[in-house]
């Protein structure tokens, strides 16, 4: 049934208290989860807002991957938008005597969302999130992938849901890039490591399916889409299992925006408000304009404050809800088992400076805010500040063990316009709501010609093929597959698939985890009619073959091939002649593929030398800040390097002055070296000391006992 009309199917509908009471029961029994714990190097890439994602109920780094964007917009840019946004779930349980008031979190009460089941992942060895997109094998959405008369029965999960001896044959792929995961709230280990008893953790007895998607298309690629499933499993710890009564869900949101760089206190000069909408977009199908309706809590950067102008960005980040469970049957709101709309309860701002909650009672109080059926809007911030902001969904009154509760909401980014202030009129600095109003129309999707509506929908290119990039001496070898050309339009069902586009982006130099979009260039398209210039006539990943001869060795490239359709045509008959004629007119421009879906990192170089005639150091002469240098990092504090190219599997390096003064010795092993045939030196001593401007001369000295020698400058 459509999601906006759903609503729990129970015997008994009992109303409970939402009042919060303080009182708590022993937890139930629980040991260490058997975690797969994904957590590092997860986000979403294929848009234009990198998202760090996790199976922990938490987004954004934490500041604990920090060679990893957080929520950086635009993508390539090192603007970063979120420290950490955590998935709270509040409740109330009876369980034979006084209420407990509990409230699980994903942040800041690290370990309460976790895995429990220790082959639950998908791949091999399992990775305990689970990858795929729109059009992937098997997951064709809306389709009998098995040809079993069932429709995307068995969720990607890497398990046989439907008992027929297969793993993940038929599920929804939806987006360019999706992710799933699985995390439950069932444990209580990490109370073994607390001492402040108001931080031990007594579960809700719950199941949490996480999917969320990133699309590439330029109109909704600005944010990141997640659904949740929330079930009650209380009956796993507990035979008999509880309901978890008044409950809310909602998001805490810690911005600390600004660029992403050392030393900058991007934390100090946040804002925080609320915002909706109530509007008209145009239908680019044509009739009647579209009816958007949304609210946001948001957070962006305050521009120009004293002593903290250098992070300034000046875009926003929101958090919005775009459906959940509704109750649209009962007529007595009071007696309604969930909201009678969609959209946010309770909006709250607070600092970390003191304003933290400090125990479930207080993160209960924030969900339910002041009121239980009228919304609940705190002011927003009044001055720059380390500012966190809480939205929540509620009160859904009643979930029985055994009944889910479904919601999706957005994390988008924009830019702040200048613009008014709703209540007083002033000019003020507000979002623009074209992206949040493009995340809305994406998940209301469209109603097929069943009356059933369709969420998370919006026209799609083809899907990118299996690419194999492979770095040469001065060049590179992209092979890819057919795979494109063999996948239907999830939407339209039909085979739409009109060529390649190979993409090449050069200069990067680690500024940010990916190159921004101004890096990238297209240096080849090939339509449908040109296939047989690359087609090698083999098949799989082979099939097509690419040869870039512009490239040097010993720089970062990065490549790409996309896939994009013909557009969609509809029929035009002309019945005033005879027989009739028909001819074609374009409704829908072609969609192409972003190089963000399969894009490779690779660095040309030689092979593996055999002997020492060969051995070579670029750049020669190295100059200080030249564009071969990488970007510093946290990690990394310095990216200078020189390189030394042709050398055998093993051999050691040392390096001298002209006076003959010992500076450094490197060892180079092909069995432990990142890339073949090449060794690199940061120009810092063997006393960590910078060199400085001068000649240097070099020693070779492979297992053989065979030696080479040479020189080389460097400019400060």
């Amino acid at each position: 049934m459509p999601r906006f009309a759903c609503f729990w199917a129970v015997l008994a509908l009992v109303a409970a208290t939402a009042a919060p009471v303080a009182a708590r029961h022993a937890p139930p029994a629980g040991g260490p989860p058997f975690r797969i714990d994904e957590f590092s190097g997860w986000f979403h890439g294929a848009g234009n807002l990198l998202l760090h994602i996790s199976n922990r109920g938490l987004f954004g780094t934490n500041n604990a991957d920090e060679t990893f964007p957080s929520a950086e917009w635009p993508a390539g840019t090192r603007e970063d938008y979120l420290y950490a946004a955590g998935l709270w779930v509040g409740g109330v349980l009876r369980r034979g005597g006084d209420p407990d008031t509990l409230c699980t979190s994903g942040l800041f009460q690290f370990g309460e969302w976790a895995n429990r089941n220790p082959n639950e992942g998908c791949g091999t060895p399992l990775e305990g999130i689970c990858r795929t997109f729109e059009g992937a094998p098997s997951g064709l959405r809306r389709f009998d992938d098995d040809a079993d008369g069932l429709v995307d029965e068995d969720p990607l999960d890497g398990r046989d849901n439907d008992g027929d001896g297969r793993t993940d044959e038929d599920f929804a792929g939806i987006s360019q890039e999706m992710f799933r995961t699985v995390y439950y709230d069932t444990s209580t280990f990490r109370n073994d490591f607390v001492v402040n008893d108001a931080d031990r953790h007594t579960p809700l007895g719950l199941q949490v399916i996480q999917e969320s998607y990133q699309w590439t298309d330029p109109q909704f690629d600005d944010f990141v889409g997640i659904e949740f499933r929330v079930k009650n499993i209380s009956e796993q710890i507990d035979p008999v299992g509880w309901d978890v009564e008044s409950a809310y869900i909602g998001f805490m949101v810690d911005g600390d925006i600004g660029l992403k760089a050392r030393d900058l206190p991007r934390h100090l000069d946040d804002a925080a408000k609320f915002a909706s909408i109530d509007t008209m977009v145009p239908n680019p199908a044509g009739g009647a304009p579209i009816p958007i309706q949304l609210t946001m809590g948001y957070m962006y950067d305050e521009i120009g404050t004293a002593g903290d102008a250098a992070d300034d960005v000046p875009g926003f980040i929101g958090a919005m809800f775009l459906g959940h469970t509704v109750d649209t049957v009962s007529a007595d709101i009071e007696e309604a088992l969930a909201p009678r709309a969609v959209g946010i309860h309770a909006f709250r701002v607070f600092t970390g400076n003191g304003g933290d909650p400090r125990d479930d009672l207080d993160r209960y109080r924030f969900l339910r805010g002041e009121f239980d059926t009228a919304q609940s809007i705190g002011a927003g911030s009044t001055k720059p500040e380390d500012w966190r902001f809480l939205i929540s969904a509620g009160p859904f009154h009643r979930i029985p063990p055994g009944s889910t509760l479904t919601f999706q909401v957005a994390f988008v980014c924009g830019n702040m316009v200048d613009g008014a202030n709703p209540e007083t009129g002033l000019p003020e600095r507000v979002p623009d709501f074209t992206n949040p109003i493009a995340a809305q129309r994406v998940y209301n999707g469209f109603v097929d010609t069943d009356g059933e509506r369709v969420n998370w929908a919006t026209s799609s290119p083809p899907p990118p093929p299996n690419l194999r990039v492979t770095p040469g001496d001065r060049h590179v070898v992209l092979e890819w597959d057919d795979f494109p050309e063999r996948v239907a339009d999830p939407l339209t069902k039909q085979f739409d698939f009109a060529g390649y586009q190979v993409w090449k982006a050069e200069g990067w130099r680690r500024e940010s985890t990916i190159p921004d979009d101004t890096m990238w260039r297209l240096i080849a398209d090939y339509d449908s009619t040109e296939l047989s210039k690359v087609d090698s006539g083999l098949t799989g990943i082979g099939k097509y073959r690419f040869v870039d001869s512009r490239a040097l060795n010993g720089f970062w490239y990065w490549y790409a091939v996309s896939a994009y359709d013909r557009g969609t045509f509809v029929p035009v008959v002309n019945e005033s002649v005879f027989p009739p004629d028909t001819t074609y007119r374009r409704t829908e421009a072609p969609k192409f593929g972003k190089f963000s879906q399969n894009m490779v990192r690779v660095m040309p170089r030689t092979t593996p030398a055999q002997t020492l005639d060969d051995v070579y150091v670029v750049p020669n002469p190295y100059r200080e800040a030249a564009h071969w240098d990488l970007a510093e990092t946290a990690f990394e504090p310095t990216g200078r390097r020189i390189k030394f190219f042709n050398l055998p599997d093993r051999a050691t390096i040392r390096i001298f002055t002209l006076a003959g003064d010992h500076i450094v010795t490197l060892d180079h092993d092909d069995r432990h070296a990142p890339l073949a045939g090449q060794t690199s030196w940061n120009l810092v001593s063997k006393n960590d000391q910078d060199t400085v401007s001068g000649i240097y001369l070099y020693q070779v000295s492979a297992p053989s006992g065979r030696r080479t020698t040479g020189k080389f400058v460097v400019i400060r």
